[in-house]
C-alpha cells in the first residue's frame, strides 16, 4: 500500500476502513439531521399556525358573543382558560398596561432549544391584536419554543444514535476487518522471509478468502519460480565457472604441448638429424670403401651400406618436414606474416597440383607470442584439413585487421563439409575452436553456396 505524500508511516487497511464506515455514518447521520431539521421546521410551524388560529377564533367568537363584558369578566375568562399551548396571550387596560399574562408553560419548563436551532426551525412571528368594547386589548402572539424544544431533543437523540451507531459499526468493522486480514499478517511474513532471502518460504493455500487463497497460490507459484530460477542461475555459474577454468586448463595444456613441441623439435634438429646426417655419412663411406677396394669388396657389405645411406637420406627428409609441424621455427624469427606466407611456400612446394591465393591485410607489426602461435595454427589446421578430405583445387587464404579483431578465413573449392561433421571426434575442428575462444574471439565453419568449405576465425586485438 502506498504511502501518504509527506513520507510518512502508510494507513493501515483497518484504519482506512474504519474512516470510510465512519465516514459513511456521519454522512447518513448528517442526511437524517436534515430532513430532521425540516420535518422539524414543518411540524412546528403547522403546530404553531394551529394553536395561534384556535386561539384567534375562541377569543374572537368570545368578544362577538359577549361584546359588553366588564374587563373583569374577561380577566375571569382568561384566568380560567389557563395556558394555550404555543400561543401566549396579554390583556392591557386602556392605559396600555398589562392586567393579564398567560402563565408560563410547565411543560419542560426551564430547558430551551439553542437559539441558532431556534433560528433553523422557527416559523414567522404570528400576532394577533382585538380591542374589547373600547375598554381593553388582547395581544395573541405565537410562542413555538415547547415544540421547538421537541425537535430539539429528537435531534440530540438522533444524533447520539448516530453516534452510537459510528462508535459500534467502527468497533464492529474493525473487529472484522482485523479478523479478514489475519492471513494478509502471513502473507506479510512470507514477503518479509522472501525479502530476506529465505526463497524456500512456502504459504498455506487453505485460506477461507477466495483472494487470500489465490494470492497465497501466486505467492508459492512465484516463490518457486524464484528458486528454480536461482537454482539454474547457480548452476549456469558452476558451469561457466567450470568453462573458464577448462579454458584456462587448455591454455596451460596448449603451451605444455607447444612447448613440448618446440623441445621436441629442437631435439629432432639438433640431435636426431646430426646422428642420422652421421649415419648417413659412414654408411657412404663404407659403401665407397667397399667399391674402391682393390678386390672389388663385398658386394653385399656395398648393397647394405648404400640401402643404409638411403634409409638415413628418407629419415632425414621425414624429420625436416615433421620439425616444422611440430614448432613453426619462422615465428622464432619471423612476424605472423611473414610466416605464414613461409608456410604456404612449403604447401605450395608440397603440393604443385594445388592453387594457393594469400591475402594479408594490414596486421599489427606485433602480436603476442600465444596470439600469433594460435593464429598459424588455426590457419594451418584448417588448411591441413582441406588438403586431406576437401579433394580442392584452389585454396584461398586471407588476414585481415577489420573493427579491432584480427579475421582469418580459408576458402576451398572441394566437395564441402560431410553431414556429420559436427558429431562428436573432430578433434582439429575442436582444437581450432578452443584456440579462437581461448583469445575470447569465435570461429565458424560452413559450406559455401558456390561450393567448398569456408572457415572463418575472429581474434579480438585487444
Amino acid at each position: 500500500m502506498a504511502g501518504n505524500d509527506d513520507g510518512g508511516e502508510p494507513m493501515s487497511l483497518r484504519w482506512q476502513l474504519n474512516l470510510l464506515v465512519a465516514g459513511l455514518i456521519a454522512v447518513f447521520t448528517t442526511v437524517l439531521l436534515t430532513f430532521q431539521v425540516i420535518n422539524t421546521r414543518s411540524s412546528v410551524r403547522e403546530e404553531t399556525v394551529a394553536a395561534n388560529i384556535v386561539a384567534t377564533k375562541l377569543l374572537s367568537y368570545f368578544i362577538d358573543t359577549y361584546p359588553s363584558t366588564s374587563q373583569g369578566v374577561v380577566l375571569q375568562s382568561l384566568e380560567r382558560l389557563g395556558r394555550v399551548r404555543s400561543t401566549d396571550i396579554t390583556l392591557r387596560d386602556a392605559l396600555g398596561r398589562d392586567v393579564y399574562r398567560s402563565p408560563p408553560s410547565s411543560y419542560k419548563a426551564g430547558r430551551f432549544a439553542p437559539t441558532w436551532y431556534a433560528a433553523l426551525v422557527e416559523p414567522a412571528p404570528m400576532r394577533s391584536v382585538m380591542r374589547y368594547a373600547d375598554c381593553c386589548v388582547l395581544d395573541i402572539e405565537a410562542n413555538a419554543s415547547r415544540a421547538v424544544l421537541d425537535g430539539w431533543d429528537d435531534t440530540v437523540r438522533l444524533l447520539q444514535i448516530g453516534l452510537l451507531a459510528m462508535v459500534f459499526g467502527n468497533l464492529l468493522v474493525f473487529w472484522l476487518v482485523r479478523r479478514t486480514t489475519r492471513p494478509f499478517r502471513t502473507i506479510l511474513c512470507g514477503l518479509e522471509d522472501m525479502q530476506r532471502g529465505a526463497y524456500h518460504t512456502r504459504l498455506p493455500e487453505d485460506f477461507k478468502g477466495a483472494e487470500t487463497g489465490a494470492i497465497a497460490s501466486a505467492f508459492n507459484r512465484a516463490a518457486q519460480a524464484i528458486e528454480d530460477n536461482l537454482d539454474a542461475r547457480r548452476e549456469a555459474v558452476e558451469a561457466t565457472l567450470r568453462l573458464e577454468q577448462s579454458r584456462e586448463l587448455v591454455v596451460v595444456v596448449q603451451s605444455r604441448i607447444e612447448d613440448e613441441r618446440r623441445h621436441i623439435a629442437q631435439e629432432l634438429h639438433d640431435e636426431t638429424a646430426q646422428m642420422i646426417t652421421a649415419i648417413r655419412s659412414m654408411a657412404v663411406a663404407l659403401a665407397l670403401r667397399q667399391e674402391h677396394d682393390r678386390h672389388g669388396g663385398d658386394i653385399e657389405s656395398r648393397e647394405a651400406a648404400q640401402l643404409i645411406a638411403d634409409t638415413a637420406g628418407n629419415l632425414y627428409g621425414a624429420i625436416h618436414d615433421l620439425i616444422p609441424r611440430l614448432h613453426p621455427a619462422a615465428l622464432d624469427n619471423l612476424e605472423l606474416a611473414e610466416a605464414i606466407e613461409d608456410r604456404v611456400s612449403s604447401w605450395r612446394r608440397e603440393q604443385p597440383h594445388m592453387e594457393f591465393t594469400l591475402t594479408l591485410g594490414s596486421l599489427p607489426v606485433r602480436l603476442g607470442e600465444s596470439f600469433a602461435l594460435a593464429a598459424y595454427r588455426i590457419v594451418q589446421e584448417a588448411t591441413t584439413n582441406v588438403l586431406r578430405h576437401a579433394q580442392a583445387q584452389h585454396v584461398e587464404i586471407e588476414l585481415r585487421n577489420e573493427s579491432g579483431s584480427l579475421h582469418i578465413e580459408v576458402r576451398d573449392d572441394g566437395r564441402g563439409l560431410a553431414p556429420d561433421w559436427q558429431r562428436p571426434g573432430h578433434y582439429g575442428v575442436r582444437g581450432m575452436r578452443e584456440r579462437a575462444r581461448t583469445l575470447g574471439g569465435e570461429l565458424e565453419l560452413d559450406n559455401m553456396e558456390t561450393g567448398g568449405a569456408r572457415m572463418h576465425a575472429r581474434l579480438p586485438l585487444g
